[in-house]
């Protein structure tokens, strides 16, 4: 048996799994909630914040910077979790999720906020070191933080009612 055909019967393997154990399906889709409701929340709240600080001082956004530095080791778990048990969903139903646009267009958004976060960790830094563009580019990665978060939520909710 090559690796496609094993692959293909994990694939069947786990969608059966999936399908006939409800407590099962019933946990991995809480779990994604979950990871969005804890990640995409603490996020959503350091976002404000960040955006909030454009009116504080030098004193309120030191203490801003570590703030955003305690909120990373709450959403980066947040977001392995979400990734983890959104490959499981689409694994367990490949046909309906391979073929759908809205599917590979979450993904996508998926993709911009992961990438939008290595921004914000470097704008973090330069924020942290007094640059001045640092504050600046730092609001910028947490608008597109919180549009992105928002976005992913409302492609997540179509994509249930479209799936």
């Amino acid at each position: 048996m090559h690796l496609p055909a094993l692959l293909a019967t994990a694939v069947d393997s786990w969608a059966s799994f999936y399908d006939g154990h409800r407590a099962v399906s019933v946990t991995v889709r809480y779990l994604h909630l979950l990871g969005l409701l804890v990640g995409g929340g603490t996020a959503l709240a350091a976002d404000r914040a960040i955006l909030k600080s454009s009116r504080s001082g030098p004193e309120q956004r030191a203490g801003l910077v570590d703030a955003l530095r305690a909120s990373h080791r709450v959403v980066v778990p947040a977001l392995v979790v979400v990734v983890t048990t959104g490959a499981l969903m689409t694994l367990a139903d490949t046909e309906t999720f391979f073929a759908s646009r809205l599917y590979w267009s979450k993904l996508g958004l998926v993709a911009l906020l992961l990438l939008n976060g290595l921004g914000l960790l470097a704008a973090e830094r330069a924020a942290a070191s007094g640059r001045p563009q640092g504050w600046l580019r730092l609001g910028l990665a947490a608008a597109a933080s919180l549009v992105l978060w928002l976005s992913i939520l409302f492609a997540g909710v179509w994509l249930t009612v479209a799936a």
